[in-house]
């Protein structure tokens, strides 16, 4: 899916080619001949996603098991969620874009495998709870070189954060520096932001009818954290007043994270979701 918005942003550039040679016309322009402002606007909406959660906790002295949390634990696979985004633009060329996003995931399986989680075992046949908290939150800067009424096309610049809180509770043993064992619970959190740099692209279908495409990516290796990703996502929106459109669409995130612990104890997290899009939005 991600290679067909790429390859319908790339074609759709080529046909509106003709529309470029005016780059950028006055708010009052694009709103006539669009329907609609774009001074700023928010939107809420609902998001459908399908869940890929792969991590892995090492402990002090021992390599943790490669966890599949939907797969070996049992988590949701798919679940729907509220998404937020807003928007101010300061300028013809300029604007500032966020989105934010919640999921909390938990269920109780019986294990079939041994699991080591940090420096905690899990026998197989132990009962395990298992809990998954992911916030996301994208910050980003957008500057187009077109923005002409029909085609708008630039860059991206910003910071996309997540938050997770993943924990684990069972029968289980504690290894290293002694031994212990009973119900122990062992979470790990991560909190990250990673720099993205993308590509954003709209045409006017009709008057009133909007397409628009992104794509943000970005590798980097901070403070002990190494990770990259790689967000794409296309939408169609109809705003059937002059402030109000309903749009509908598919986004797909990808985050693969590494963070570093003190004395061991590395958190690997290969977290991604990908799925459609509806919504409502407010645009002045």
């Amino acid at each position: 899916m991600k290679r067909t918005v790429l390859v319908l942003v790339a074609i759709a550039m080529l046909a509106a080619m003709p529309a470029l040679a005016q780059s950028v016309v006055s708010a009052a322009d694009r709103e006539a001949m669009r329907g609609f402002p774009d001074k700023w606007g928010f939107s809420l909406g609902a998001f459908l996603p399908t869940f890929e959660t792969k991590v892995r906790l090492n402990g002090e002295t021992s390599t943790g098991t490669d966890i599949d949390f939907e797969k070996d634990l049992g988590l949701n696979k798919d679940l729907s969620a509220f998404q937020f985004t807003a928007f101010y633009r300061f300028g013809d060329h300029a604007r500032i874009d966020l989105a934010y996003s919640p999921w909390n995931r938990e269920h109780t399986r019986t294990i079939d495998q041994e699991i080591k989680w940090g420096d905690v075992t899990y026998d197989a046949g132990a009962q395990l709870h298992s809990t998954a908290k992911v916030q996301l939150l994208n910050i980003i800067y957008r500057y187009s070189f077109i923005n002409n009424g029909k085609v708008t096309f630039g860059v991206n610049g910003g910071i996309s954060a997540i938050s997770t809180k993943f924990e684990l509770t069972g029968e289980g043993t504690i290894s290293g520096g002694g031994s212990a064992s009973g119900t122990i619970a062992k979470k790990s959190d991560l909190i990250v932001p990673i720099p993205v740099i993308g590509v954003h692209f709209d045409m006017l279908l009709t008057k009133k009818l909007l397409w628009r495409a992104e794509g943000n990516y970005f590798a980097a290796n901070i403070s002990g954290y190494n990770g990259h990703i790689s967000v794409v996502g296309t939408s169609i929106e109809y705003f059937v007043t002059r402030n109000i459109g309903l749009g509908a669409g598919f986004a797909s995130d990808m985050y693969n994270i590494k963070k570093s612990g003190d004395n061991g104890g590395d958190l690997r997290v290969k977290y991604g979701f990908s799925g459609v899009t509806a919504y409502a939005r407010l645009q002045f």
